[in-house]
């Protein structure tokens, strides 16, 4: 009896994960997976833009991508515009602490979630007449939508939090 409880036990487990990712695969309509399209530019009439701002004082240049064909929460829409990112040991997946491996871990180790003596990336989603606003809601907490910009800056101590990213954004309305 123990056994068949525990095959039945694998065996649901099992079915659990597989029909989990069958619901994160997007699909054509013919069954085909569609993976996003990701291109170096801000999206002009689909798709959701993404903008990482080093920052004031630094020299790396602005991160503009266009991904088109994605859905799912803004954590995962760095990894679908091969973006890297870093949580923290204790938030691995609900705060920012590196993007494209800036700040280094000399200066961030990300253990804890970072304060401002180091400085911290501020996360902001543009409103419907193409303005930055500062986030309420963490990346792991928002799902992605065409049309609506995505923008990260890296804000040095004593910066307000205010302080957006350095990106005129254009405003579209997507065809779905």
């Amino acid at each position: 009896m123990r056994s068949f409880v525990r095959v039945s036990l694998i065996g649901l487990v099992a079915l659990v994960a597989i029909g989990f990712a069958v619901n994160q695969q997007q699909t054509n309509g013919d069954g085909d997976e569609v993976l996003p399209t990701v291109t170096q530019e801000l999206c002009t009439d689909q798709g959701t833009s993404l903008v990482i701002d080093f920052g004031t004082n630094e020299s790396k240049p602005l991160i503009k991508k266009c991904v088109q064909d994605f859905e799912g929460n803004s954590w995962d829409l760095f990894e679908a515009a091969k973006v890297s990112v870093t949580g923290t040991e204790k938030y691995p997946v609900g705060f920012v602490c590196r993007i494209e491996n800036f700040p280094t871990e000399n200066t961030e180790p990300c253990k804890e979630t970072p304060g401002t003596k180091n400085g911290s990336w501020a996360y902001f989603l543009s409103d419907e007449n193409g303005d930055w606003e500062y986030s309420p809601i963490g990346a792991s907490m928002h799902k992605v939508a065409c049309g609506v910009s995505e923008g990260w800056r890296f804000l040095l101590p004593g910066e307000p939090v205010q302080t957006p990213p350095r990106v005129t954004l254009k405003t579209y309305v997507c065809n779905n």
